[in-house]
């Protein structure tokens, strides 16, 4: 996939639901933001400066188109008012839009529905530098560098 064509495929996305009265607005930033560091997640809906913002990640766009508009799609919808997460409202849009256009859009999707390869975690290919645990239950996180929210843990 060009990176130039996501662009066009949000654009038709928010016509898409429109025409089938989805009330997405108008404040939605036209270019999307192409991520190459996220391993894991496949796009994330932010806003910054009154703008929503839809990212994708980049090991994305060696997925079939269809797949992109999909993920594109689900995002396009968290823009909607209530649809922050992936509750009622969120699920009843993304019913209309499955319906109305054919997709599979759902909370979450696997690699393999998206036709992807699984990318390794990150703790599979390098160094594990930290480990965070809880006092609570014990349960250990592994990290690889140390990060804003661990100066804020108190030891």
């Amino acid at each position: 996939m060009v990176r130039e064509n996501v662009n066009i495929i949000l654009e038709e996305v928010i016509k898409e639901a429109q025409a089938i009265n989805i009330p997405v607005p108008s404040n939605i930033n036209k270019q999307v933001y192409i991520n190459p560091r996220p391993k894991r997640r496949f796009g994330c809906c932010s806003t910054k400066g009154g703008k929503f913002n839809i990212e994708i990640s980049e090991f994305l766009l060696k997925a079939n188109e269809d797949k992109i508009r999909g993920v594109i799609a689900h995002e396009v919808l968290h823009t909607c008012r209530g649809c922050r997460d992936h509750g009622p409202r969120w699920k009843e849009y993304a019913k209309k839009m499955n319906d109305a256009y054919g997709y599979n859009i759902k909370r979450v999707s696997s690699f393999e529905e998206l036709g992807l390869e699984i990318i390794a975690r990150p703790e599979e290919q390098s160094e594990i530098k930290y480990i965070i645990k809880c006092l609570n239950c014990g349960k250990e996180y592994p990290r690889q560098r140390f990060t804003c929210v661990m100066q804020k843990i108190e030891a």
